[in-house]
């Protein structure tokens, strides 16, 4: 009983003095931004992003698909490696006069974005990186980390293909421990936090329901979509302005169906 009662203090401990990067927020340009919302008609499988990309961008709430039967898995289709000649250039920020928006959130009017998808092409916890910086403190710390890289894939009309790459988002999450424990929990967690990636959260809560066996030795589908949700909101908020160039690029090169 004594012990329970340590241990529990000391995990408390542990937690208030933790420290997890935060979630960004939109600028005060994007947020009014959302008064003037963007025409466009667009569609999903995902009911996570349908409810997380609105939040984030001037658009309109998503038709979500429901049957998914007769629609393309993009996340299968076989594409090239985005060129790094191509990733967007985020320009310094200056001065924003107030009554001036960025282009896109003027609005302007897009033609149907179909089947809007995420695809989850890199994820790594970096456990050496992590066990480094644990041993550089004396192995007195935790220190645990999730990178991943991603695209949003979606089609326009039959056969156009379209993306946005070079989305990155990472996270990180520290906490002081006694000798040697601190190393000890970096090596464990990577192998503990295997159902943590970002790929396992979006198959077991849009793609398919975990079993009872899988959600008593993992965690709930409540649970996945929960961190998924999370995660996806996380990755638009990082990379908001990467989002809104590529946009704007597309819509000076493709004015066929970007109609200002």
């Amino acid at each position: 009983m004594k012990f329970q009662l340590v241990y529990s203090v000391f995990i408390l401990f542990v937690l208030n003095f933790s420290c997890k990067t935060p979630m960004p927020e939109l600028s005060s340009e994007a947020k009014l931004s959302k008064n003037k919302t963007i025409s466009i008609r667009w569609t999903t499988t995902d009911p996570i992003l349908a409810k997380v990309f609105p939040e984030v961008f001037p658009v309109p709430p998503a038709v979500l698909l429901e049957d998914q039967v007769n629609i393309a898995d993009l996340s299968t289709v076989p594409m090239p490696p985005p060129d790094p000649n191509q990733s967007p250039k985020i320009p310094k920020q200056k001065p924003q006069n107030p009554n001036e928006l960025p282009r896109w959130d003027r609005g302007f009017e897009l033609t149907n974005i179909d089947n809007l998808t995420l695809v989850i092409r890199n994820e790594s916890q970096r456990p050496f990186t992590s066990i480094g910086i644990s041993l550089l403190a004396l192995t007195m710390l935790y220190y645990g980390t999730m990178e991943t890289e991603a695209e949003l894939v979606w089609t326009s009309g039959e056969t156009n293909l379209h993306r946005i790459s070079f989305l990155r988002t990472k996270e990180t999450i520290w906490a002081p421990m006694p000798f040697y424990i601190g190393t000890g929990s970096s090596i464990v967690a990577p192998i503990l936090n295997s159902n943590r990636y970002p790929s396992h959260l979006q198959k077991y809560c849009i793609q398919e329901k975990p079993s009872k066996l899988r959600e008593s030795t993992e965690q709930s589908y409540q649970k996945n979509c929960k961190e998924y949700e999370t995660f996806l909101k996380r990755l638009l908020l990082q990379n908001y302005e990467t989002i809104h160039l590529q946009l704007t690029e597309w819509e000076k090169r493709n004015q066929d169906w970007f109609q200002p």
